[in-house]
């Protein structure tokens, strides 16, 4: 008898798809970078630091736009805009798109240097530039300082991934993602990103020289493995092609892929730009300018940055590494540029944002290190979080009281502390929490141990600090977008230009049967909001006096004391469209209500008023006799 045996078919298995917790999380930070720089974009006007630039891109793109070219000051920015508008249409959406999209990609770009900060620190880095106030108004505000940060970081890793790998074939691509990053910098950014770039290489000359002087750590930046080769000083041979590559960058984005010749003169601005910043001034007196935006809206990474440079130095056994060396050197130069170059504006408060990023990294993974266990202290894993969340229950309570006792200070009369009359149950809860915490840090202290009570209270400074500075961040580009007490804008463009621009499309829609075919008469700059809000009547013309507008049907002019002659019968409509506040004439007791909640008694002042003049037989859709002259 014979039996059959039959081979069993194999299963075949298939591989697992497994998602690492790592990736989920830059997953959901990208989405909220997205969230948060993206959202209601085009929702307000823009900002008198962007209509300039935006106004060169747009009358280089859109045939028979109204006004003179401009040249730009960020050719990288005017190449972006000029795409935008292209493909997106001419609205502040698409001035401000692609920049807010290179904000966004700017949270993911501290995984290129992985390897040199770890996992840990890198996500930390990450989600701190998510929350970083000046990195979401630079986003939303389509400032090219963004773009100034992009390159650098490709000088930065290009330059040292080259430096490790000199010699290997390798080597040529990294050499060729620094030049090419070196050369968007100076080039193509703007003139704060000349600055930007010696910044960067006196914070790679102090790591050097402090690495030498040290003998700490100096083989970090050697060239590894790599015997037979001196240094990775290339002969000019192996830098030909890298400088080919750059060279060619800049001349595609100047031009426009070759499109807009005339763009190359942008370059030329970027570079008088940064010549004239030496020795130039703020017309608002607030000197250095990115230093004082930055302690304004950033304290708390102020605090945690020097904590952390201060641990570094003095504190770590191990010594001071290549990062921190680094860090510390752009720190330093970049508070030298900040006094020296005059010509900063609120965006370079980004020079301080990203190396007091990278040393709050460095404290916060000694705030997440593991407690040893004592023979008197034996603290579980979650007691650093229940110290945090309660730190942070008490700083709410604290901040609520201590907003509600500075409200109280503005109804003073006087600047003298004698004549104040307080809200005393707000002193009686800044006190009590105040008291609370101090209590509270011995008490836990007591059970867990001094090490797990600063860990806990650390993190909860942190997060507090993250999520506050986060929403004051957003109050300035969309809450308080016209509110001149935001630093971000001391020169605020009003809201009511909107209703400007939307009286303006009822009389062309009413009178000429579309926007394009309004015949209207301006007497404002040709690069200001103004400018820009009219940007989409091709017949608008610029004039230079009041009386080039006489008889003309609709008028567009500054505000005077007396109605101007214009040759006959007009209805006028004013609309304020720029207001200014100082903040050296306030009160010393109002700073802690204008920091906290942006009042004070010294009320915003109207800098610019413009009327729209409406011709009588426009305004009344008839046809009259036209009495000009």
């Amino acid at each position: 008898m014979q039996t059959l045996v039959t081979a069993s078919p194999e299963v075949m298995e298939r591989p697992a798809i497994t998602i690492r917790l790592e990736t989920v999380a830059y997953l959901a930070l990208i989405v909220l970078a997205l969230v948060l720089r993206v959202a209601d974009l085009g929702g307000v006007p823009l900002v008198e630091g962007e209509t300039r630039q935006a106004l060169a891109a747009y009358r280089a793109v859109i045939p028979g736009a109204s006004g003179e070219s401009i040249i730009p000051t960020s050719p990288i920015l005017f190449a972006a805009q000029g795409l935008a508008f292209g493909t997106l249409g001419g609205s502040e959406f698409s001035a401000r798109f692609l920049t807010a999209l290179g904000g966004a990609v700017l949270v993911l770009l501290p995984l290129l240097f992985r390897r040199e900060l770890g996992g840990t620190r890198t996500l930390i880095v990450s989600l701190l530039l998510v929350l970083s106030p000046t990195a979401l108004v630079g986003a939303r505000l389509s400032a090219p300082a963004i773009w100034s940060l992009i390159f650098a970081v490709m000088l930065i890793w290009g330059a040292r991934r080259w430096w490790n790998r000199a010699g290997d074939e390798s080597g040529m691509g990294y050499q060729i993602i620094g030049a090419v990053g070196g050369a968007g910098l100076v080039f193509l950014s703007e003139p704060g990103g000349v600055v930007l770039g010696l910044i960067i290489g006196g914070a790679a000359l102090v790591s050097l020289l402090w690495s030498r002087l040290t003998a700490n750590e100096f083989d970090d930046l050697e060239p590894k493995d790599k015997p037979g080769i001196d240094t990775p000083r290339a002969s000019l041979n192996q830098w030909a092609t890298p400088l080919f590559v750059a060279v060619l960058f800049v001349v595609l984005i100047g031009t426009g892929i070759l499109l807009y010749p005339s763009g190359l003169s942008a370059i030329g601005e970027v570079f008088a730009g940064f010549l004239r910043g030496f020795g130039a001034t703020q017309p608002d007196g607030v000197q250095p300018l990115a230093l004082v935006v930055s302690l304004f809206y950033e304290p708390f990474l102020w605090l945690f940055g020097i904590t952390g440079a201060i641990i570094v130095l003095f504190v770590q056994r191990r010594g001071v590494g290549a990062v921190e060396r680094f860090l510390i050197g752009w720190l330093v130069c970049a508070l030298i540029a900040s006094v020296v170059w005059g010509a900063t504006d609120v965006h370079h408060a980004l020079w301080f944002t990203v190396p007091l990023i990278g040393l709050t990294s460095a404290l916060v993974l000694e705030m997440l290190t593991p407690v040893r266990s004592t023979d008197i202290f034996n603290p579980p894993v979650y007691a650093r979080w229940i110290v945090a969340a309660a730190a942070i229950a008490v700083l709410a309570v604290f901040t609520v009281s201590a907003q509600a006792l500075a409200r109280s200070l503005l109804n003073s009369t006087s600047n003298s502390l004698t004549s104040i009359t307080p809200n005393a149950n707000s002193i009686v809860l800044v006190v009590v929490s105040i008291l609370f915490m101090i209590i509270g840090f011995f008490l836990v202290a007591s059970m867990w141990g001094n090490r797990t009570s600063l860990q806990g209270v650390g993190l909860g400074v942190l997060i507090f600090g993250a999520l506050t500075s986060l929403g004051s961040g957003w109050n300035a580009v969309y809450g308080e977008i016209d509110n001149p007490r935001e630093p971000y804008h001391l020169s605020a463009v009003s809201n009511d230009v909107t209703l400007l621009r939307n009286t303006l499309y009822d009389v062309a829609e009413r009178n000429s049967g579309g926007f394009a075919a309004l015949r209207l008469t301006v007497l404002a700059p040709q690069d200001g909001s103004i400018a820009w809000l009219v940007r989409d009547f091709s017949n608008a013309e610029f004039i230079s006096g009041v009386e080039q507008a006489i008889g003309d049907p609709v008028v567009l002019l500054p505000n005077y004391e007396e109605a101007p002659f214009l040759g006959s019968s007009y209805v006028g409509q004013d609309f304020i469209t720029r207001r200014t506040w100082n903040p050296n004439a306030i009160y010393l007791i109002d700073y802690p209500t204008w920091w906290m909640q942006r009042h004070a008694r010294f009320s915003w002042m109207t800098l610019e008023t413009n009327v729209l003049w409406v011709r009588m037989d426009v305004y009344q859709g008839t046809v009259v006799e036209d009495t000009a002259g």
